[in-house]
């Protein structure tokens, strides 16, 4: 059942400036909330229901009257980031202390039928929804949910990147950001920490939204349309480890068959310098290029930090790693001419 804080399928998108275009200074303050009433947030600011006032454009007064009205509809967004505050304020001040209740489980519960693990999970989230408020986005209790682990391990401006980066990406096509696509991005997204930018994460949460589509094939004395290994190497000095993990996936990824780097199957091949071995030849050093970038962009003090982080999440990103490298290396050991 869809409630409150769950997602709209009938909203709007809306492309507020966002945490990289100029709205980075709101993430930056301390996240506040003002306590005011404006029109639209209590049932008496509320014109009643009436017939419409005639056909063709509103007049002022419907103006004034959608505008409330549309107020009114986003408390059932914004409600969440402004009950985990209060629900905040209480407990950390003992405020139910002579509600005749003994403990603020069941203090809440009483009053708002809130359960233990709801009140927290308002409480652990409110400061990211708020933030993203100010940044002009309206997120869901739901969809914040999805980004605790990332919040856990890296903190709450992270936590906003990463939204910010989605719905930045999919609402210019007209699409919407959801609980579920949240989750997804937050699964593939290599371990975060508070060091990480916006600007590495948002070119993270593009490489998985819309990977880097595979190069055309190159005729002698063209420019690629593509990036050139080499303007992927030195191109990658902000976001050099983001590229790194995921495109060397997508690198060998080949829906015809073809082995992890991109070694042709069943494509027929000439000796004469067909297309075919021209592009075969340009995987090659498309991977090399990754493969260097790569190694400049770890470390073992940062793969330490990454697992004293989150060990689970860390270590199941190094055994893929590992795979993928134990792969390469299986698939590039063949005789080779002398």
């Amino acid at each position: 059942m869809t409630g409150a804080f769950d997602d709209d399928p009938t909203e709007s998108s809306e492309r507020p400036k966002g945490l990289l275009g100029g709205g980075l200074p709101a993430m930056l303050q301390d996240a506040t909330v003002v306590v005011k009433a404006p029109v639209g947030t209590t049932l008496e600011s509320i014109p009643a229901p009436r017939p419409p006032a005639g056909d063709g454009e509103l007049s002022p007064k419907e103006e004034q009257i959608l505008e409330a009205c549309k107020a009114g509809v986003n408390n059932l967004h914004t409600a969440f980031w402004i009950a985990g505050k209060s629900l905040e304020t209480m407990v950390a001040g003992n405020l139910h202390r002579t509600s005749g209740h003994s403990n603020f489980t069941d203090f809440v519960a009483w009053n708002w039928d809130i359960s233990e693990s709801q009140a927290y999970r308002l409480i652990d989230g409110w400061r990211v929804g708020e933030a993203l408020s100010q940044l002009g986005w309206h997120p869901r209790e739901s969809q914040v949910r999805e980004l605790v682990d990332i919040k856990s391990s890296a903190g709450d401006q992270a936590a906003v990147a990463v939204y910010d980066a989605v719905a930045r990406t999919v609402t210019p096509a007209g699409k919407r950001v959801t609980a579920r696509l949240l989750g997804e991005v937050s699964r593939k997204l290599p371990p975060l920490s508070p060091e990480s930018s916006p600007i590495q994460i948002r070119q993270m949460v593009r490489d998985i939204l819309a990977p880097p589509a595979r190069r055309a094939e190159p005729t002698a004395g063209s420019a690629s349309p593509a990036e050139s290994p080499a303007e992927q190497s030195s191109g990658a000095s902000v976001n050099g480890s983001v590229k790194t993990v995921h495109t060397i996936t997508a690198v060998g990824s080949n829906p015809g068959g073809d082995s992890p780097i991109g070694e042709s199957g069943s494509q027929p091949s000439t000796s004469n310098g067909s297309a075919s071995n021209t592009e075969d030849l340009d995987r090659l050093t498309e991977v090399l290029a990754l493969l260097r970038e790569a190694a400049r962009s770890i470390t073992k003090p940062a793969v330490r930090r990454a697992l004293e982080q989150n060990q689970r999440t860390a270590g199941a990103v190094l055994d893929d790693i590992d795979t993928h490298l134990n792969k390469i290396g299986r698939t590039v050991a063949v005789q080779r001419p002398k």
